[in-house]
């Protein structure tokens, strides 16, 4: 078992390392005076590459603040010609292989969450251009016996995302068209069977932020966090094929494998962080307690 400030010292290096990269390796994505995204500097040409300089042209290379930067071209001005010119983008993007899948929805692009949407993009294609994201996250805890025990789902093998790593019960991005709890709502139906009754009970109880740099993709990710005290008899089953497997932990168990492995897809450990503290089981004399709790909002460039 680790020692306290080896464990606390393990959960600082999640946080860390959930916030690694260089603003100097990114270019603003801007229309007007906002800026919505950074785009890699390495992935700079495919923007290029959606007819640049050509009649039919998507986006432009242009300056914002002095410094180089990426616009839709001047002919693509409305909510509507934006939507329709970043989703051909998308196509493109995903036909020739530089994404890898294709979930068929679409994330709001604007400066901040319940902002104007400037336009809205297939999700794939969301962390090409380094857009602020929006996502929910379910803790679904169980206490038995005076003990405190947590769901752990087993993603399955097939997933094109972190195959095979632990996740929460429930966790989905925010689409267009649904509010945080609508979204929370159909995540517990389609990746737990939890009943509607059921998920109405869970309650919003925090945020976690993070910009991590992921294979030259910026990830400026913003976690809405649920807490769910499920009966224990409640069995999940997973009803959209992304998990394979579940299981009933010990809250402990939990917390040593997110400080001793890396068995968890990255984004739950700092999810599960904020569990541990909100429950008392990380103390504000602890090594790093101040640290942690501060390192879990992040979401400026």
């Amino acid at each position: 078992m680790l020692s306290v400030e080896k464990r606390n010292k393990a959960y600082w290096d999640w946080i860390n390392e959930c916030n690694q990269y260089n603003p100097d390796d990114y270019i603003p994505f801007f229309i007007d005076t906002s800026v919505l995204g950074y785009i890699h500097v390495e992935n700079a040409y495919l923007f290029k590459s959606q007819g640049f300089e050509k009649e039919n042209a998507i986006f432009s290379f242009s300056q914002f603040q002095g410094q180089e930067a990426i616009t839709f071209h001047e002919t693509i001005n409305d909510f509507n010609s934006r939507t329709q010119a970043a989703n051909e983008a998308a196509q493109s993007w995903y036909q020739s292989g530089v994404i890898s899948s294709w979930v068929d929805e679409q994330y709001d692009v604007s400066t901040g969450f319940n902002k104007a949407s400037f336009f809205t993009i297939e999700r794939a294609a969301s962390s090409l251009l380094g857009i602020k994201k929006y996502g929910i996250h379910l803790n679904a805890w169980v206490e038995n016996q005076g003990k405190m025990y947590l769901w752990v789902a087993k993603r399955a093998m097939d997933k094109h995302t972190f195959p095979g790593k632990l996740d929460h019960l429930v966790a989905g991005g925010h689409g267009t068209g649904y509010c945080i709890e609508e979204t929370m709502i159909k995540e517990c139906a389609e990746e737990a069977n939890i009943p509607e009754h059921i998920a109405q009970l869970s309650k919003p109880v925090s945020m976690v932020s993070y910009v991590m740099d992921n294979k030259q993709k910026l990830q400026q990710d913003n976690l809405f966090v649920y807490d769910l005290q499920l009966e224990p008899d409640f069995v999940p089953e997973n009803t959209d094929g992304e998990a394979e497997e579940f299981y009933l932990w010990p809250i402990e168990k939990v917390l040593d494998c997110v400080a001793a492995t890396r068995d968890y897809k990255i984004n739950c450990n700092l999810v599960i962080i904020d569990f541990a503290i909100r429950h008392g089981f990380l103390k504000p004399d602890e090594p790093y307690y101040s640290e942690i709790c501060s390192g879990l909002h992040h979401s400026e460039l």
